[in-house]
C-alpha cells in the first residue's frame, strides 16, 4: 500500500535569478523549507519542472533556446515571496491547478508542531522550539499562496495558552477562518503516512490539519 506522501518533492525547481540579493533571499528560503533547487548553465537545453525566475533569466531562456516542460514563475510579476510561496508548492503537491485550499495545523505545546496542507498534499511540517519562528512561516504560507480558502486548525488541550490562541486569532483573523479542534491522542494515528521519521509535535499537526470538524468560533 503506498502511504501519504509527506513534504516530499516531486518535481525539479531551477532557478535563473540576475539579481545577487533576490538569489540569495530565494535560495535561504528554499532552504528553510526543504526545496532543492539548481541553476541552469549554458549546456542546458531542455528543461522538465519549474523554473522560477527574474527578468533577465526570463530573456536569458529566450536567447539560449531553452525548452520549458512545466511551470515558470517569473518573481518580477508575481513578487520575490509570492514567487517563492507558488515554487515551493508546485514542486511538492501533486494538483496544483487550481490551489483550492490551504490548510495548516499547529499542535501547540514545549514545541510547536506545524503542518502545511495544499488541496490534499502534506507539503511542509516542523517541530518548533521558538514561537515566533513558527509564526513567521505560518505568516509565509497564509500571506502569500493564493487560494480559494484558508484555514489554521489549532488543537486545543487542557493546559493550552490561552495567550497563543489570542495571538493565532489576533493575527490570522482577517485572513484566514480558524478553527479548533480537539487534539486528543492526535500524535498517535499516523494515516498510512509514507514518511516514519516524523517527530510526535509534527504527527499531531498533520492529523490536526486533517480534522474535519465544524468551525468553533472563539470568543
Amino acid at each position: 500500500m503506498i502511504g501519504i506522501r509527506v513534504g516530499k518533492q516531486i518535481r525539479e525547481l531551477y532557478l535563473i535569478i540576475d539579481d545577487p540579493r533576490k538569489l540569495i533571499k530565494t535560495l535561504n528560503i528554499l532552504s528553510r523549507f526543504k526545496v532543492r533547487a539548481r541553476g541552469v548553465d549554458i549546456d542546458v537545453k531542455h528543461v522538465h519542472g519549474v523554473v522560477l525566475l527574474d527578468t533577465r533569466g526570463y530573456k536569458y531562456l529566450i536567447e539560449n533556446d531553452v525548452d520549458i516542460n512545466g511551470y515558470v514563475i517569473d518573481i518580477d510579476v508575481y513578487g520575490l515571496e509570492k514567487s517563492i510561496a507558488k515554487a515551493i508548492i508546485y514542486t511538492k503537491a501533486l494538483l496544483i491547478n487550481p490551489i483550492k485550499k490551504i490548510i495548516i495545523g499547529i499542535d501547540y505545546g514545549k514545541s510547536i508542531g506545524v503542518a502545511v496542507i495544499v488541496n490534499d498534499d502534506i507539503i511542509y511540517t516542523r517541530s518548533y522550539r521558538i514561537l515566533n519562528e513558527a509564526l513567521e512561516d505560518i505568516k509565509f504560507f497564509i500571506y502569500n499562496v493564493d487560494s480559494e480558502l484558508k484555514i489554521i486548525r489549532l488543537g486545543i488541550a487542557n493546559d493550552i495558552d490561552e495567550r497563543f490562541i489570542n495571538k493565532i486569532v489576533e493575527m490570522f483573523k482577517d485572513t484566514a477562518n480558524i478553527e479548533f479542534v480537539p487534539e486528543y491522542k492526535s500524535s498517535k494515528h499516523k494515516y498510512l503516512l509514507e514518511d516514519t521519521k516524523l517527530t510526535t509535535d509534527e504527527l499531531a499537526a498533520i492529523n490536526i490539519a486533517l480534522h474535519r470538524s465544524k468551525e468553533v468560533e472563539y470568543k
